[in-house]
């Protein structure tokens, strides 16, 4: 039977038929996957908590939907989405699964394709509590935080390592379209002048399967596919599979 990838069923083996964009399809290949590929798509709850790594212009903090679409190639040979990492493993950057807002603010925060990269820590969900001058408080989740850049005086960095009490001038918002939305619907924008004041625990969060597409492959790699995404890649799999009924 042939379907999308989006609407296969979980735990049966998957052949890919097709991949209506070209440029994921190139990006796919990268990782060794290919048409007449294999892959099996994961029926779970997917935690997808911020980390922290290191890069080339040192250490940068990504949310969980940034670090589950870049893949790292490890010195031993793994290659495994960030998130997935263990603190003080080391390796370089092989590829961003996402469209081209997320390799922007990735090239923005100094990481792309090949460069060196280590991870630092996993982060426990926060809130990070500011003030906007002349208009009160504001509470941000940390991968909201993670994709404001600016600078206080002449250190350019994320609001996620901002200084409290110091003032942070917006420069840029990096992301996808609905974070931009999000942190839009803040009015936080470019030339915005922002002063951390604290930083809290949050409740920690889960996104089911069902909120984004998680592949495996033969050789272990999970893969984290946007729905938008998973909808172009066409695979194919027996129907007998999916009832448990033998071949």
């Amino acid at each position: 039977m042939y379907t999308s990838l989006f609407n296969a069923p979980t735990g049966v083996p998957l052949k890919i038929s097709r991949i209506n964009d070209e440029d994921l399809e190139a990006r796919m290949g990268r990782m060794g996957l290919f048409i007449g590929g294999e892959i099996t798509r994961l029926d779970e709850e997917v935690a997808l908590q911020t980390i922290r790594v290191k890069g080339p212009k040192g250490e940068v903090v990504l949310g969980g939907g940034m670090g589950g679409k870049v893949i790292a190639h490890l010195d031993d040979g793994r290659m495994v989405p960030l998130l997935e990492m263990k603190p003080g493993e080391t390796g370089h950057v092989e590829c961003v699964t996402a469209g081209g807002p997320l390799r922007e603010g990735m090239a923005a925060l100094g990481l792309k394709d090949d460069d060196n990269i280590e991870m630092i820590r996993i982060l426990p969900p926060m809130e990070f509590v500011a003030v906007i001058e002349g208009r009160g408080r504001i509470r941000l989740a940390e991968g909201m935080a993670a994709k404001i850049l600016g600078h206080m005086g002449d250190i350019e960095c994320q609001f996620a390592n901002a200084q409290a009490g110091v003032d942070f001038v917006v420069d840029k918002i990096i992301g996808g379209k609905r974070a931009q939305r999000a942190i839009g619907s803040l009015e936080i924008t470019p030339g915005l002048t922002l002063r951390l004041e604290s930083v809290e625990k949050a409740p920690s969060y889960q996104m089911t399967g069902r909120s984004r597409c998680v592949i495996s492959t033969h050789e272990g790699l999970r893969l984290f596919l946007r729905h938008d995404q998973s909808d172009m890649v066409i695979v194919t799999y027996d129907d007998e599979d999916e009832t448990g009924e033998e071949a």
